[in-house]
């Protein structure tokens, strides 16, 4: 069975951790696999960057830019899927990865009628996944520390706010 991986967020910005997390899921489940699924929705505060600023910090840490794909709605990412033809979607896993702050968008308790709902936690066996037309999945991304002007960070906000709170000079050096 074939496997999608979509690594879905807002990504404001994409930094070094969000790439570990890209790293750690290539080396899962392939290079070829792994998609990064991002809006272009903008808010001064909480979405200051636009897809395209978005994509270029990405692809300056080494994504390949056909892997990164501007969706509506990144925890569905139909953009992604609907490029696959029904013979496709029958033989293959559909997985999201995200951080454990955001696994909380996702819901695993049953269907009113009993039966498990769409989305469930990736089971250890991979053996076991089922095709996108019955089940997808969800996966959770390692958070990894790293420094950003000299101090710890481990989330968009912290550098987000480094990044706000900066000069033209200082803003560009947040991203180095």
């Amino acid at each position: 069975m074939n496997t999608v991986v979509i690594y879905p967020g807002r990504f404001h910005p994409f930094h070094r951790g969000h790439k570990a997390s890209y790293d750690a899921l290539v080396k899962q489940f392939g290079e070829g696999n792994v998609y990064i699924a991002t809006s272009g929705l903008q808010d001064a505060d909480k979405s200051p960057f636009s897809f395209d600023d978005k994509r270029a910090m990405m692809t300056k840490l080494g994504i390949p830019s056909d892997k990164i794909v501007q969706v509506k709605n990144p925890y569905q990412a139909r953009e992604i899927t609907d490029q696959l033809t029904p013979e496709e979607r029958a033989d293959t896993a559909l997985v999201f990865a995200v951080s454990a702050k955001d696994a909380e968008r996702f819901n695993f308790k049953p269907k009113k009628d009993g039966t498990p709902s769409y989305l469930q936690p990736l089971p250890e066996n991979l053996k076991k996944l089922k095709p996108m037309t019955e089940q997808g999945y969800v996966v959770i991304t390692p958070t990894v520390n790293f420094k950003v002007k000299g101090k710890d960070a481990n989330s968009a906000s912290e550098i987000r706010k480094l990044y706000q709170n900066g000069n033209k000079k200082r803003k560009k050096r947040v991203f180095i």
